[in-house]
């Protein structure tokens, strides 16, 4: 164990040189960073000799989790950093590359070891537990006490306690655990009204409770008024405020956001659009939203089409990314939590989706030219996908990679989406529309439709959309994205004057063109 600490004062040199010298990356030298903190942490100004320091039981645990959980890190973000830097690492980062190589290096098995010591040590000698737990310290019956620079986290609590459970250790790993459950509590309800108090109850990235569990805190007149429960439909000056997380959540609960006047423009109809074909047996619209338009055709996909679409795809699902705004790159996020994969024509079953979307629609949607490929995505338990725009290239900069990406160029943006879904939801995984707000309940056969921009070519702001939490079963959906070039005699742009068009650049009116609404 002292040769293994040895080895690890010099690997925490390197890191530190290679800090200073600026070798990696701002994003590299953050994780190297906070691997650096854990040691300190560990070892602050102890003046113990290496033996010393080990000798004390914490202090072993410490820093044999201290690598376990930590060296994973930092070979992670090397890892990264060489994807993104290709060519040859510097020598002190090669070195710290290939140190797992090179060493055994503590893992899982050594942390469960060294978890159990700590309890058995606790069965033989009864060490005072609240000390232990509160402070870090192994305080004998005597009094006698053996500090630490590092505090034991409730995770380490945990695992010490379970592991002792786990080897039947019984009255100690209880005891412990007992500990830790308290001081959860307790530090759980104060990092709670820390971050009320200073962030709110609600915003994208959290929530909290709207009032403080601390009754002191909870007099502050902030927290004695009542939430108003208003619901702001049709600003898009509420993306990413609290108002809208709000919007979103009661969405994904079925709550009715809109006033009766809303609802009652909405309609059902049955829809043959004046196709021979479509006479006997017309389609079932639905109107969700007159603005943004959003409908929904009832059975338009067939069982067999929704079948080969999931056997197709399901060999190749990959888990979802999102375009990233440093550097254009596709990036893994919390905020969408699902698997896809994508089918073009080549498949029977998208040929006969694709030739009847054109049929029935009037719109040109082949893959490749006229659109993208059929995005075939799959969310299971809790699997979502947060607010978000489907258009590409709104709000780019000539400098953004999407704005220079050759099939945008070719193609245009995505002027409307159509999702179909391939399958029943047993509880959750709602549609939601948190501008409108509108919900949509998974309905296997049924496809969705809305335009992303009007007949001019512009943004509409309200299409925000997002994918509610899966709660009871698995969703299936394909989507299908209409690219505006392509769609130019089937919607084609307003016919303005030549005063209009003098008038255009001040008139925000001309700009944003007129709605369509159709189907």
């Amino acid at each position: 164990m002292s040769k293994f600490f040895e080895r690890e004062k010099q690997y925490i040199e390197d890191i530190q040189t290679v800090i200073d010298k600026k070798l990696v990356d701002m994003e590299t030298q953050g994780s190297f960073g906070a691997y650096l903190a854990s040691y300190e942490d560990i070892v602050g100004l102890q003046d113990d000799s290496d033996e010393a320091f080990l000798n004390n039981p914490l202090n072993a645990y410490n820093l044999i989790r201290h690598v376990a959980v930590g060296w994973n890190v930092v070979e992670s973000s090397i890892q990264r950093y060489k994807e993104k830097h290709p060519g040859q690492l510097p020598k002190r980062v090669r070195k710290l590359l290939s140190r797992s190589k090179r060493e055994h290096l503590p893992g899982a098995e050594d942390l469960d070891g060294a978890s159990t010591a700590l309890v058995r040590l606790h069965e033989y000698y009864n060490f005072n537990i609240t000390s232990f737990v509160e402070e870090g310290v192994i305080e004998t019956k005597d009094g006698e006490r053996f500090e630490t620079t590092g505090e034991l986290s409730v995770w380490d609590i945990f695992k010490i306690g379970v592991k002792g459970t786990n080897m039947m250790i019984l009255g100690s790993g209880i005891e412990i655990m007992s500990h830790g459950l308290a001081k959860a509590k307790r530090d759980g309800l104060t990092v709670h009204d820390q971050k009320l108090d200073r962030w709110g109850p609600l915003t994208p990235t959290h929530s909290t409770n709207y009032v403080p569990y601390d009754k002191r805190l909870a007099k502050k007149k902030k927290f004695n008024k009542v939430v108003s429960e208003k619901m702001i439909l049709n600003n898009p000056s509420i993306i990413d405020t609290i108002q809208e997380t709000k919007q979103y959540r009661k969405l994904c609960n079925g709550e009715e956001l809109r006033s009766p006047d809303v609802l009652k423009d909405l309609t059902c109809r049955y829809e043959h659009r004046g196709l021979p074909y479509y006479r006997y047996g017309p389609h079932k619209i639905e109107t969700v939203s007159l603005r943004p338009h959003i409908v929904i055709i009832h059975d338009f996909i067939s069982d067999e089409i929704t079948k080969e679409f999931i056997n197709s795809a399901s060999p190749n699902l990959k888990r979802s990314a999102m375009r990233g705004f440093k550097n254009g790159t596709n990036a893994v996020d919390d905020r969408r939590v699902s698997e896809q994969s994508w089918i073009n024509e080549e498949v029977p079953a998208a040929r006969k989706l694709t030739d009847q979307i054109n049929d029935y629609l009037n719109l040109l949607v082949d893959s490749s030219i006229h659109s993208e490929l059929y995005q075939v995505a799959n969310y299971g338990t809790a699997g979502h996908y947060s607010s978000h725009y489907d258009q590409v290239l709104m709000g780019s900069s000539p400098n953004d990679l999407e704005r220079r990406n050759i099939f945008n160029i070719k193609t245009g943006d995505r002027m409307a989406t159509i999702m179909g879904y391939l399958s029943d939801v047993e509880e959750g995984g709602y549609t939601v529309f948190p501008m409108v707000g509108a919900y949509i309940k998974p309905k296997k056969g049924s496809i969705v439709l809305w335009w992303n921009m009007d007949d001019a070519g512009g943004y509409d702001m309200l299409t925000r959309h997002g994918g509610c939490p899966v709660l009871i079963g698995s969703k299936w959906i394909t989507n299908k994205w209409v690219r505006i070039n392509s769609q130019m005699f089937k919607r084609p742009c307003p016919k303005y004057t030549g005063k209009q068009i003098r008038q255009f650049r001040n008139n925000a009116n001309f700009q944003r063109g007129g709605w369509i609404s159709d189907p």
